[in-house]
């Protein structure tokens, strides 16, 4: 049971005959795109409701509540596959990756992962995608994976708002490794550089643990 985005170089000849008539035809095709477009996100955006819904069924009863569990994931991933480019199939994409993570198929989860940032390797969740790649190999103890993984991504997305876990994460991959002086030196780089946050707290807490030790 589961848990709860060819130019055409006309000759000459053609560029002239056709000029007015390619003016005219512009606008629409345009209007065309964006309204294909925007219908599509819209139905990826429903089947993600309805995905979300079944997977959030809750009933009492064991067995309906898993064949809509299972109905949902199998909603998430036709989702993905029918609406691979739109908002609702990155949505999908971290939804699956989370519940198969969550239920200890690290292996799956990271085929989910992967077979996003195969196809969108600088996605709106390409940073996210790949954070999960790196969890699962860190959660089966594939250390040099996990450090592999963390630290790709912190030089690939500097900017990243969320780059300071991936920091921290990385730190927790040294630890495990019995790589102290790493991870200490990592915990001070996220205490230096993201001061007054819950991530440099979190960072100073683990400092004065090992201190400690």
């Amino acid at each position: 049971m589961w848990p709860s985005a060819k130019t055409f170089d006309w000759y000459a000849e053609q560029r002239r005959s056709l000029a007015g008539g390619v003016r005219r035809l512009v606008p629409a095709v345009i209007t065309g795109y964006f309204a294909l477009s925007s219908r599509r996100e819209a139905n990826a955006a429903a089947a993600l409701f309805k995905a979300a819904n079944d997977l959030a069924w809750n009933t009492g009863n064991a067995e309906e509540d898993a064949k809509k569990q299972e109905e949902g994931v199998r909603g998430l991933r036709e989702l993905m596959a029918r609406y691979p480019q739109t908002a609702a199939a990155a949505e999908a994409t971290l939804r699956l990756g989370t519940l198969y993570y969550t239920v200890g198929n690290y292996d799956e989860a990271r085929s989910i992962y992967e077979r996003y940032l195969t196809k969108n390797p600088r996605g709106s969740i390409a940073f996210s995608a790949g954070m999960g790649v790196a969890d699962t190999y860190l959660a089966q103890r594939k250390y040099d994976k996990a450090v592999e993984t963390y630290s790709r991504l912190i030089d690939q997305f500097p900017q990243e708002p969320l780059l300071p876990q991936a920091y921290l994460n990385l730190a927790r991959a040294y630890l495990d490794m019995k790589k102290e002086s790493d991870a200490t030196r990592l915990y001070g780089k996220v205490a230096e550089t993201y001061p007054n946050t819950g991530w440099a707290r979190y960072a100073q807490s683990q400092v004065r643990k090992l201190i400690r030790r």
